[in-house]
């Protein structure tokens, strides 16, 4: 279950960022989930909730959403999403795609009083 090494991850930057702010609380906070990350949400959101309470931070709103994968095509410069699982651009038909985003967990925003 690699969702507790990415929560171990975002609890390490929250601490930092924390720090960072001095006194406050941290109330929130809103992650963007990759649809190619491998990253199942509720197994982040348990995993989460386990290690927030565990460093102290209790009653912390979690917000999630979905990220969607895009790719670039470096023949004809399209970028977008894929319709299908072709792996072809829908434009030029060429097969050099990279994937753009939507293979990350990206800690977005953070809510503190």
């Amino acid at each position: 279950m690699h969702e507790m090494a990415v929560a171990g991850g975002i609890i390490n930057i929250l601490s930092q960022k924390l720090a960072e702010l001095g006194d406050c609380k941290l109330i929130g906070m809103q992650l963007a989930v990759g649809k190619l990350s491998g990253i199942e949400e509720h197994s982040l959101r348990f995993a989460l909730d386990t290690l927030l309470v565990g460093a102290g931070f209790a009653d912390v709103e979690l917000h999630f959403h979905d990220q969607p994968a895009l790719f670039k095509c470096s023949g004809c410069s399209w970028q977008g999403q894929l319709q299908s699982f072709n792996m072809s651009c829908p434009d030029c038909e060429g097969s050099d795609l990279e994937l753009v985003s939507g293979q990350d967990v990206i800690l977005e925003r953070i809510e503190v009083e």
